[in-house]
């Protein structure tokens, strides 16, 4: 009887150590992997929104823009 809650309990022992040297720090680097993504979707999409609102900026012109030029021969 004493055995078998000897060998049960260093087999519950490895099985928490395996969990934790490998299975945690494995689900750690997935979590910090995919939020370092989505911070570079993020920044993507900013950067695209960025983008297009500029040429929107330089297309109005206002009444005093225009300079009418001359041709010199």
């Amino acid at each position: 009887m004493v055995f078998k809650i000897l060998v049960w309990s260093f087999v519950l022992v490895m099985i928490f150590r395996f969990v934790v040297r490998f299975v945690l720090p494995i689900l750690r680097i997935t979590r910090s992997a995919q939020d370092k993504i989505r911070q570079m979707q993020q920044q993507m999409n900013d950067m695209h929104s960025q983008t297009q609102k500029q040429p929107e900026k330089g297309s109005q012109l206002k009444d005093g823009d225009y300079i009418e030029y001359e041709e010199v021969k």
